[in-house]
Order: C-alpha cells, then structure tokens, then sequence
C-alpha cells in the first residue's frame, strides 16, 4: 500500500487558488436545504411524526458516521505514513466542517425523543437509571462535543502547517492575511521548526483519536441505534458500525477527488491515477472488512438461535417486505463492489472507480435505512417522498460545509513532509 512520494510543483500549488464550489453548485445544494427544511416541517404536521423523525434520524446518522469516518481516515494515513495521500487528504480532512452542524442535528433530535426511542416513553428493562432519555443526550452531548473537539484540532494542525507554509512562501502572501488564517497560525516560528513540530504531535494524536473514535462511537452505536430494540442486542454492532463509517468515509472521498479532479484543473495537475489506484485498494480492503463485520455479528446470533437475537435478523432478512430491501443491501455494500474492486483497470479509470464509490454510498445509506426504519415500520416499506425530501436536506448541508472548507484552506497539505516537490525548502 506504500506508494511513492507525490512529487508536486509546490511553487504552483502556493499560487493556485482554493477549491471554490462552482455557483450552480451551490445555489443546488441551498435548493436542496430548503426542500429538505419543508419537508420536515410539512412531514411533521401531515405525515406521521414518528416516520419523519424516523427519516431524520437515519440521515443523521448516515452523515455524521460517514463524516467521522473521513476524518478517522486521515488519522490512519498519519500512522501509517501514506507518502502517497498528499494529493487526497486534505480533501478527506474537509469532512470536519460537517461535525458542527451534525452535532446541532444531533440536539435537534432530542426533540422527536419519544418517537424515536421506547427508552424515552417508558424505562427500559434493567437499565431504567441508565437509559433515562436526559441522562442518555446529556451524556452523548458531552461525549460527542469531545470526540468532535479532537477531530477538529487533530485537522487544525494539518491546516496550521500548511497555511503558515503559505503565508510564508507564498508571493500573493495577501490571499492568507485574513483573520481566520492569522488566529490559526498564531506565534508561528517559522515552516522548518513548526512541520517539524507539529509533524509528531500528529503522530502521537492520530493513534488517540482513533481509540476515542472506538470507543465514544461505539457506545453511540450500542445505546442510541441498537437499543431502538429493548430486546435486541449484539457485541459486535459498534466495530460493525465504525468499520462501517470508515468505509462511507471513503467512498465519499473518491466521488469528491474524481469530481473535483474533472471540474478543477489545479486539483487535476495533483492527482493521478496512483492515488486513485490506492484509494481503491483501500475501498476494497475496507469492503472486505465491512463483509467481515456484517458475518462475524450474523452468524453468531444465526446459530445461537436465541429469540432476543434472531428476531432482529429475521424482521430484516426473512420476512417481507424487509427482506427483498435486505438482500439488495448486501450487493450494493459488499457482492458487487467486492467484484468490481478485484479490476486494477477500474480502480484507476475515474469514471468506474467513481460509479463504485455511489453504489457503496447508496447501499450504505439503504443499510442504515434497514437498521434503523423496521423498528418504526415492521409490515411495510414506508418510502415516500419524506426520504428523499430530507436526505436532499442533509445533502445540501454536508456539500456547502465541506465545499466552504475547501474554498479557505490549500486543496494539498504542501507542508507535509514525505512529499517530494519540484522545488525546495
């Protein structure tokens, strides 16, 4: 997996611009908010509450775990010393400047509590102290104000390098005078003391970042998805669920390299087909691993033959209607990308790489659809035009907050220091 260096006319990359969003495609994404905002308001006033909070919640989880999994992503490049990720990072750190808005999404949820979880209409059977509905947001308020604090100043210290960098060597040095640019690069001693700085203090947090990732996400996973079902349990659903983030992580990370690539001409200049090359190999190890997942937690309860347990996998996978929306989700996530991902020509031709990346951001969203809707509608399929109304909504959201992060900052972490530029410093 250990590519070479990228090799990058630094000096060409100081004088280019940031990624700026094309205007169509932002006035699309703000089409998008708005549809997603009368959506909700209408679903909850004509519709039935609990299948619109139901929805919500699906895309919020959906978004935010895709958002952790791309900043996690960069982490494990830090550890493992990616020579070849330059080009990509950055494009992956973008997913940071979701996590505000997911938080206040999160909040947001607290006010369809008791649609969402029977813990917060009755107490729950042998956790009743535990899983009182205010103890439980006012715990994941804290926790995940933590998680995404770090995940931030784990990015941050990317950002710090590199606009410090710019507004060093940079000839246009007025581009990077802003007050953003002078609060983020505050005492700065200088690019050789402060990359060679900063450069081990990320080493060190990448590995802590994942462990917080773990753990705090994987408690999300157990006491607000799985204990939607008071019954229904198992060890496995957390590392389920942040191989799971990891993996959309990425595939939302080839759709945006590959678009930007064909819309951007100095992103093109960066990105060849090496990187996409190994960040499809990387699709298809993770592919390999969500597989692995998803049977290490079925098979266990399959045979176990327990009602707690095997209820749950039934509703999903052997009863209509859920079980023809089941087994679709199982190709789109894992049958057809692990086939179409054993072709090195299609990991390296943008086109095909890029419709992979869609079937596995689809899929994931169905799967997250089918963990989550089954509990609040057991007999039917309720799918209407509140799903696509509100996913439109948290699309929108997700685009302008990364798209806004990309037209600040450099499109290439330049300081980094396994990038071998044209020019020196």
């Amino acid at each position: 997996m250990h590519g070479p260096a990228v090799t990058i006319d630094i000096e060409q990359v100081l004088e280019a611009e940031p990624i700026r969003p094309h205007s169509t495609l932002t006035g699309l994404m703000w089409v998008f908010v708005l549809i997603g905002m009368v959506t909700f308001t209408i679903g909850l006033r004509v519709a039935q509450p609990a299948h619109v909070w139901a929805v919500y919640y699906v895309n919020l989880v959906f978004f935010m775990g895709l958002s952790c999994g791309a900043v996690i992503f960069t982490a494990i490049l830090q550890i493992v010393r990616a020579k070849w990720s330059a080009p990509v990072s950055r494009i992956a750190e973008a997913a940071v400047a979701f996590l505000p808005w997911a938080y206040l999404l999160f909040l947001g949820s607290y006010l369809g509590k008791e649609y969402l979880f029977p813990w917060a209409r009755a107490p729950m059977p042998g956790r009743e102290w535990w899983m009182q509905a205010n103890f439980v947001y006012a715990r994941f308020a804290v926790l995940l104000a933590f998680l995404f604090f770090m995940m931030n100043r784990f990015v941050k210290m990317s950002l710090r390098a590199d606009v410090g960098f710019c507004r060093e060597k940079a000839k246009n040095k007025e581009r990077w005078s802003g007050a953003c640019y002078t609060a983020l690069t505050e005492n700065w001693q200088g690019s050789d003391a402060e990359v060679a700085a900063i450069q081990p203090k990320r080493s060190w947090n990448a590995p802590l970042l994942i462990a917080l990732y773990a753990a705090i996400y994987s408690l999300f996973a157990f006491e607000m998805v799985m204990a939607m079902d008071t019954v229904w349990y198992a060890n496995m659903f957390g590392g389920f669920t942040i191989i799971g983030n990891i993996y959309m992580g990425l595939a939302v990370l080839g759709l945006s390299v590959v678009y930007l690539v064909r819309t951007n001409s100095d992103f093109a200049k960066v990105v060849t087909t090496a990187q996409l090359w190994d960040m499809g190999k990387l699709t298809f190890a993770f592919c390999m691993l969500w597989g692995y997942m998803f049977w290490a937690q079925f098979l266990p309860q399959w045979y176990g033959n327990l009602p707690e347990e095997t209820q749950w996998m039934i509703l999903r996978t052997r009863e209509f209607p859920w079980k023809g929306w089941g087994w679709f989700v199982f190709p789109m996530c894992f049958i057809l990308p692990f086939i179409l991902l054993l072709s090195r020509d299609l990991k390296k031709t943008p086109r095909y790489f890029a419709s992979v990346c869609a079937l596995i951001f689809f899929g994931m969203w169905m799967e997250k659809y089918l963990i989550i809707m089954p509990q609040f509608s057991p007999t039917a399929i309720p799918f209407s035009c509140s799903e696509i109304g509100i996913f439109l909504g948290f699309l929108g959201v997700y685009v302008l907050a990364v798209t806004k992060f990309l037209s600040k900052y450099p499109f290439v972490q330049i300081s980094h220091p396994t990038m071998v530029g044209k020019t020196t410093w």
